[in-house]
């Protein structure tokens, strides 16, 4: 069978998240072929029969098994390898996905100038209307999924009906047609083990002259799950960290990147201030500089791995479409 579509989901011990994921996907309104590609990684022993067992006969499943986690990149790669779509769909395993969902992904293909489609990702009782109100205003949410002056990616706490062009997609629900995502080297192992992939894979798509595109047409909602989430003061220490390859990637080219760079950290962490007040909690601003610093002095050894790694990558996947 030929697939049109399929759907990567990368796993990490979370198998009551990502059976309501399954749940959704079993329950598509679609006509369309797709496969579910499973990268699960340190779940219980049972997992994989359970899965199979309750979805096995309602979806086309290709599961890979790890006892360790992989990191985002590589779990991502893995299911990338595995794809036998024509386009290939990531989602976090803690999404919840509408009837249509899809149909509509992979209707947005039938554009021959399409590399990257991503869906807007909601947090169903997160932002308020004060919350969203002070994110714009401090600048960590914007209007469109674009790259600033800094290099720094600001995703919208709400989006328009219309389309939008985008120079990155949100990985907890995003999606490329195959032969654009392989040529660029798939995810970027560099990056480390979460932050950044996404918007570095989609970043460098768009590069390579492929068509991107957000859309509210395929929006999820974002359940975070507290499995293997770690406190937000940590979770800042290893963003900022692997953000300063990507700027490098963004901006790297151009005059006075590191001057940029330095003073759009500033400028973040002086809003993360402002939420470290909030939670009770300086070591958010302060990781904020600290991994932004600890990125910058790793970039060198970071860039060169970067480098070779999606050569190797691009080289391999321009083979296979060959093939």
């Amino acid at each position: 069978m030929q697939f049109q579509l399929s759907v990567v989901v990368a796993s990490y011990k979370r198998a009551e998240a990502l059976e309501l994921c399954l749940e959704d996907l079993a329950a598509q309104e679609t006509t369309r072929p797709f496969e579910v590609i499973l990268v699960l990684q340190a779940h219980s022993a049972d997992t994989v029969e359970r899965i199979k067992e309750k979805f096995a006969s309602r979806l086309n499943l290709q599961i890979a098994e790890f006892p360790e986690g992989l990191g985002t990149s590589r779990a991502r790669n893995t299911g990338l390898a595995m794809a036998q779509g024509d386009n290939v769909a990531f989602l976090d395993d803690d999404v919840r996905l509408p009837k249509h969902w899809v149909d509509t992904m992979i209707r947005f293909f039938d554009d021959p100038d399409l590399g990257g489609v991503g869906g807007y990702v909601g947090h169903p009782g997160h932002y308020t209307t004060a919350r969203k109100t002070v994110y714009r205003a401090l600048g960590l949410t914007s209007n469109r999924y674009r790259i600033d002056w800094g290099g720094f990616n600001v995703g919208p706490a709400t989006h328009p009906a219309a389309d939008q062009p985008a120079e990155w997609l949100s990985g907890g629900n995003m999606a490329f047609r195959r032969k654009a995502i392989q040529s660029v080297g798939g995810f970027d192992e560099a990056l480390g083990s979460f932050w950044h992939e996404d918007v570095d894979v989609a970043h460098r798509v768009g590069r390579a002259g492929w068509k991107m595109i957000s859309s509210a047409k395929v929006a999820v909602d974002h359940y975070p799950s507290s499995v293997n989430r770690p406190p937000l003061h940590s979770q800042m220490r290893e963003r900022e960290k692997s953000r300063v390859l990507f700027v490098w990637k963004a901006i790297g080219n151009e005059p006075l990147w590191q001057a940029r760079y330095g003073a759009r950290l500033a400028l973040h962490a002086a809003a993360m201030t402002v939420i470290g007040l909030a939670k009770r909690d300086l070591r958010i601003p302060l990781n904020v500089i600290r991994g932004g610093l600890e990125g910058y002095r790793d970039l060198p050894r970071a860039r060169a791995a970067s480098v070779k790694r999606l050569s190797d990558m691009a080289s391999a996947g321009s083979g296979a479409n060959k093939g």
